[in-house]
């Protein structure tokens, strides 16, 4: 055997290693359990029909339906919500939402 052949059966050895263990780590890994509901209190404006939080963060607000809930009478006016927050930013209202003021 010539010193070409024995490196490579020594470096694709070492791959196949390699890559059982990447496979075995795969295997191993417990999947991702999805986010439970955080219930919360947010304020933010409404403008152009999107609800922005305080934090910048536009948040989808759904009725218990499943709906989205901004109305026109909602237009520049900053909300208090309070409900569950899901993950995508998907917020359900558990009650109606406290206007407590306009928008600046």
């Amino acid at each position: 055997m010539n010193q070409a052949s024995i490196s490579f059966r020594y470096h694709h050895d070492n791959m196949k290693l390699l890559l059982g263990l990447v496979c075995f780590a795969c295997a191993m890994a417990h999947p991702a359990q999805a986010s439970a509901p955080v219930h919360k209190t947010i304020v933010g404006c409404v403008s152009n029909g999107i609800f922005t939080s305080d934090s910048g963060y536009v948040i989808k607000l759904r009725e218990r339906s499943g709906g989205l809930m901004i109305s026109s009478g909602m237009q520049n006016r900053r909300l208090q919500v309070t409900g569950n927050l899901l993950p995508g930013d998907n917020f359900y209202i558990d009650r109606p939402p406290i206007v407590v003021g306009r928008c600046g």
